[in-house]
Protein backbone atom coordinates (compact mmCIF):
# COMPACT_ATOMS: atom_id res chain seq x y z
CA UNK A 1 0.00 0.00 0.00
CA UNK A 2 2.58 2.59 0.98
CA UNK A 3 3.59 1.78 -2.72
CA UNK A 4 0.59 2.76 -4.02
CA UNK A 5 0.27 5.86 -1.75
CA UNK A 6 3.69 7.02 -3.43
CA UNK A 7 2.67 5.89 -7.22
CA UNK A 8 -0.27 7.75 -6.89
CA UNK A 9 1.71 11.58 -6.13
CA UNK A 10 4.94 10.32 -8.71
CA UNK A 11 2.14 9.55 -11.35
CA UNK A 12 0.74 12.73 -10.38
CA UNK A 13 3.70 14.43 -10.50
CA UNK A 14 5.59 13.34 -13.77
CA UNK A 15 1.49 13.55 -15.52
CA UNK A 16 1.43 17.61 -14.57
CA UNK A 17 5.02 17.81 -15.66
CA UNK A 18 4.26 16.01 -19.13
CA UNK A 19 1.78 18.84 -19.44
CA UNK A 20 4.00 21.44 -18.75
CA UNK A 21 6.82 20.34 -21.25
CA UNK A 22 3.74 19.28 -23.91
CA UNK A 23 2.53 22.91 -23.20
CA UNK A 24 6.15 24.53 -23.75
CA UNK A 25 6.52 22.26 -26.66
CA UNK A 26 3.55 23.92 -28.14
CA UNK A 27 4.30 27.53 -27.19
CA UNK A 28 8.02 26.93 -28.44
CA UNK A 29 6.68 25.54 -31.86
CA UNK A 30 4.55 28.74 -31.81
CA UNK A 31 7.45 30.64 -30.79
CA UNK A 32 9.59 29.48 -33.97
CA UNK A 33 6.69 29.54 -36.80
CA UNK A 34 6.10 33.43 -35.43
CA UNK A 35 9.80 34.28 -35.79
CA UNK A 36 9.96 32.22 -39.38
CA UNK A 37 7.09 34.12 -40.22
CA UNK A 38 8.77 37.41 -39.36
CA UNK A 39 12.10 36.21 -41.05
CA UNK A 40 9.98 35.59 -44.06
CA UNK A 41 8.33 39.08 -44.22
CA UNK A 42 11.76 40.39 -43.63
CA UNK A 43 12.85 39.04 -46.30
CA UNK A 44 10.35 40.00 -48.83
CA UNK A 45 11.15 43.60 -47.22
CA UNK A 46 14.39 43.74 -47.48
CA UNK A 47 14.27 42.20 -51.42
CA UNK A 48 11.79 44.82 -52.72
CA UNK A 49 13.37 47.67 -50.52
CA UNK A 50 16.59 46.35 -52.73
CA UNK A 51 14.63 46.57 -55.91
CA UNK A 52 13.45 50.08 -55.13
CA UNK A 53 17.12 50.89 -54.48
CA UNK A 54 18.41 49.70 -58.18
CA UNK A 55 15.17 51.13 -59.63
CA UNK A 56 16.23 54.74 -58.02
CA UNK A 57 20.06 54.30 -58.64
CA UNK A 58 19.17 53.73 -62.38
CA UNK A 59 16.97 56.69 -62.30
CA UNK A 60 19.50 58.89 -60.85
CA UNK A 61 21.75 57.20 -63.08
CA UNK A 62 19.96 58.25 -65.80
CA UNK A 63 19.11 61.85 -64.99
CA UNK A 64 22.98 62.43 -64.00
CA UNK A 65 23.61 62.11 -67.58
CA UNK A 66 20.15 63.96 -68.68
CA UNK A 67 20.40 67.20 -66.50
CA UNK A 68 24.17 67.47 -67.10
CA UNK A 69 23.43 70.18 -69.66
CA UNK A 70 26.13 73.31 -70.15
CA UNK A 71 25.02 76.13 -67.85
CA UNK A 72 22.07 78.03 -69.15
CA UNK A 73 23.16 81.24 -68.10
CA UNK A 74 26.19 80.48 -70.61
CA UNK A 75 24.27 79.06 -73.47
CA UNK A 76 21.55 82.15 -73.22
CA UNK A 77 24.24 84.72 -73.31
CA UNK A 78 25.15 82.94 -76.64
CA UNK A 79 21.84 82.39 -78.16
CA UNK A 80 20.94 85.96 -77.30
CA UNK A 81 24.12 87.67 -78.84
CA UNK A 82 25.32 85.16 -81.74
CA UNK A 83 22.66 84.91 -84.72
CA UNK A 84 24.69 81.57 -86.31
CA UNK A 85 24.55 79.91 -82.37
CA UNK A 86 21.05 80.56 -81.94
CA UNK A 87 20.13 79.05 -85.51
CA UNK A 88 22.37 76.22 -84.62
CA UNK A 89 20.04 75.52 -81.46
CA UNK A 90 16.59 76.12 -81.92
CA UNK A 91 15.18 72.60 -83.13
CA UNK A 92 13.47 72.88 -86.89
CA UNK A 93 10.36 73.40 -87.91
CA UNK A 94 9.82 75.32 -84.29
CA UNK A 95 6.55 74.63 -82.89
CA UNK A 96 4.93 78.29 -82.49
CA UNK A 97 1.53 79.00 -80.95
CA UNK A 98 0.02 82.88 -81.41
CA UNK A 99 -3.52 84.35 -82.04
CA UNK A 100 -4.97 83.10 -85.47
CA UNK A 101 -6.27 86.51 -87.14
CA UNK A 102 -6.57 88.62 -84.38
CA UNK A 103 -5.90 89.34 -80.64
CA UNK A 104 -8.21 87.18 -78.31
CA UNK A 105 -9.41 85.12 -81.41
CA UNK A 106 -8.57 81.64 -82.01
CA UNK A 107 -5.04 80.13 -81.11
CA UNK A 108 -2.88 78.62 -83.68
CA UNK A 109 0.46 76.35 -83.99
CA UNK A 110 2.38 76.82 -86.79
CA UNK A 111 5.31 75.33 -87.89
CA UNK A 112 8.41 77.80 -88.23
CA UNK A 113 11.22 76.79 -90.72
CA UNK A 114 15.02 77.87 -90.36
CA UNK A 115 14.57 80.16 -93.56
CA UNK A 116 11.30 81.78 -91.41
CA UNK A 117 13.00 82.72 -88.12
CA UNK A 118 14.44 85.81 -87.15
CA UNK A 119 17.45 86.88 -85.19
CA UNK A 120 15.95 87.43 -81.85
CA UNK A 121 18.60 89.63 -79.25
CA UNK A 122 16.16 88.95 -76.53
CA UNK A 123 16.68 92.56 -75.34
CA UNK A 124 14.08 94.27 -73.69
CA UNK A 125 14.80 98.15 -72.58
CA UNK A 126 11.19 98.85 -71.09
CA UNK A 127 10.70 99.88 -67.46
CA UNK A 128 6.80 98.36 -68.04
CA UNK A 129 8.19 94.30 -68.95
CA UNK A 130 9.36 91.90 -66.65
CA UNK A 131 11.15 88.75 -67.25
CA UNK A 132 11.22 85.47 -65.23
CA UNK A 133 13.38 82.50 -66.43
CA UNK A 134 11.57 79.08 -64.93
CA UNK A 135 13.34 75.90 -65.14
CA UNK A 136 10.08 73.64 -66.24
CA UNK A 137 7.40 73.83 -68.51
CA UNK A 138 5.32 74.04 -65.37
CA UNK A 139 6.41 77.39 -64.64
CA UNK A 140 7.69 76.16 -61.06
CA UNK A 141 11.28 76.20 -59.64
CA UNK A 142 12.86 73.03 -59.38
CA UNK A 143 15.55 70.77 -60.78
CA UNK A 144 14.52 69.74 -64.21
CA UNK A 145 15.88 69.67 -67.86
CA UNK A 146 13.12 72.38 -68.97
CA UNK A 147 13.59 75.92 -68.82
CA UNK A 148 11.09 78.92 -69.96
CA UNK A 149 11.73 82.35 -70.73
CA UNK A 150 8.65 84.49 -69.95
CA UNK A 151 8.10 88.17 -70.57
CA UNK A 152 5.13 89.77 -70.31
CA UNK A 153 3.95 93.13 -70.24
CA UNK A 154 3.51 94.66 -66.99
CA UNK A 155 1.12 97.85 -68.71
CA UNK A 156 1.72 96.57 -72.42
CA UNK A 157 0.03 93.75 -72.54
CA UNK A 158 2.84 91.29 -74.02
CA UNK A 159 3.50 87.78 -73.53
CA UNK A 160 5.88 85.89 -74.70
CA UNK A 161 7.18 82.20 -73.18
CA UNK A 162 10.53 80.72 -74.56
CA UNK A 163 10.55 76.85 -74.15
CA UNK A 164 13.99 74.91 -73.96
CA UNK A 165 14.51 71.59 -73.06
CA UNK A 166 18.26 69.86 -72.45
CA UNK A 167 19.17 67.10 -74.85
CA UNK A 168 22.70 65.51 -74.81
CA UNK A 169 24.05 67.86 -72.83
CA UNK A 170 23.27 71.21 -75.13
CA UNK A 171 20.08 73.33 -74.33
CA UNK A 172 17.54 74.33 -77.77
CA UNK A 173 14.72 76.24 -78.39
CA UNK A 174 11.64 73.39 -79.25
CA UNK A 175 8.57 76.09 -79.03
CA UNK A 176 7.65 80.04 -78.99
CA UNK A 177 4.66 81.02 -77.74
CA UNK A 178 2.96 84.75 -78.09
CA UNK A 179 0.15 85.62 -76.85
CA UNK A 180 -0.10 89.07 -75.89
CA UNK A 181 -1.25 92.14 -77.60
Amino acid sequence: MRIFILFIPFMCLIISCNKKIKTNNVDFKKTIDSLKTELANSNSKVQLLKKEIKIKTEVRKKYQVVYNNEKFSSFFWNFMTDSTFQLERINFPLEYITWKDQLGGDIDTIKLTKEHWKYNSFYINTASERTQIYDNFDLNLRPTNERVIHWYGVETGGDSKYYFSGKNGKWYLIKKEQLGD
